[in-house]
């Protein structure tokens, strides 16, 4: 029997890669590491489509029916998310706009995200990785008179800004391991509101996965206690295709401000087989999501990500 093509072989082999890791993906229940491929569920199908065709011209109909299969299976449990509404209550109230940004500890380019925030301004601001250095910077923008800034030389660094004034917002430390979060109550146009800004581990070991957990678990027992409209914004190092965030949402009861509004990766947005929707807006379902998207690059390795959203008419409904 004559030896096969070597492209038919690389297209096998590419087949297998990606039947493999789709085995992985499926395993995400099971936690670390499986989890790490569920983030790739997007990028799987479409290699598992364009693998399909090719599979076909090379004689293989058997492995193309399969690579067909993949694409399917990988894509089915994101599809409603990515392209389906989720019911929104009906909101009367005034909108405000919140806005996360990860502007990367160790970015020289400053200029890129002030400039942007200065065009795109924001009522309420939580950014990640805030350095001493960037801590001066965020220190003399006069548009956010109320704020708070714990700082760090590693990437853990965090600080929320505001145009309103907060009745209180506090350092905590959700999974316990000194990885500093914020949480307050911010008076937006005269309703109170619920705020956590937060930068979750990143899970690429196991402690580090069972720390970010720890505080996923945390940010929903303090979402669900509240009375009043709650907004979780930061970097939570987990995309939708995770079991975890599944988990967090319905534990928190909140909702994902993107819902519904397609795929739109903040992580690695420039290059497409990396690229992860990572950081998050997460609302009461209270609120109304007006409008939300993921912004240009300010020079970070992720971009911002903006919501405007809408109050509940006489701030009467709660969290």
């Amino acid at each position: 029997m004559p030896s096969p093509r070597i492209p038919e072989r690389w297209i096998l082999a590419a087949l297998t890669g990606v039947f493999v890791t789709s085995v992985a993906a499926w395993l995400a229940p099971f936690g670390w590491p499986f989890e790490l491929f569920a983030h790739f569920r997007l990028q799987l199908a479409v290699a598992a489509a364009l693998l399909a065709p090719a599979l076909l011209l090379a004689r293989s109909p058997r492995a193309a029916l399969l690579s067909a299969a993949l694409a399917v299976a990988q894509f089915a449990p994101g599809a409603q998310r990515l392209l389906a509404d989720e019911p929104a209550p009906a909101c009367g109230g005034p909108t405000f706009v919140v806005v996360t940004a990860n502007v990367e500890f160790n970015n020289r380019d400053r200029r890129q995200f002030l400039a942007w925030l200065a065009a795109h301004p924001a009522d309420i601001v939580v950014v990640q990785e805030v350095t001493p250095t960037w801590a001066r910077e965020l220190d003399s923008l006069a548009d956010y008179p109320h704020r708070r800034i714990v700082t760090r030389e590693d990437p853990y660094g965090i600080a929320v800004l505001s145009r309103w004034p907060f009745e209180s917002l506090e350092r905590v430390d959700l999974a316990g391991d000194g990885i500093p979060s914020l949480e307050g109550i911010a008076m937006v146009r005269g309703q109170r509101i619920h705020v956590l800004g937060l930068h979750a581990r990143w899970p690429i070991l196991p402690q580090l996965a069972r720390a970010r957990d720890r505080a996923l678990l945390r940010v929903a027992a303090l979402s669900r206690a509240q009375s009043i409209p709650t907004v979780v914004a930061g970097d939570l190092n987990l995309t939708p295709d995770s079991p975890a965030f599944a988990r967090l949402l319905d534990d928190s009861r909140l909702r994902d401000a993107f819902a519904g509004r397609g795929w739109q990766p903040t992580w690695m947005a420039g290059f497409w087989p990396l690229a992860l929707r990572i950081d998050h807006e997460l609302v009461s379902p209270a609120l109304c999501v007006a409008h939300a998207e993921v912004g240009p690059d300010i020079g970070s390795d992720h971009r911002p990500v903006i919501a405007r959203l809408r109050l509940p008419h006489g701030g009467l409904q709660t969290g």
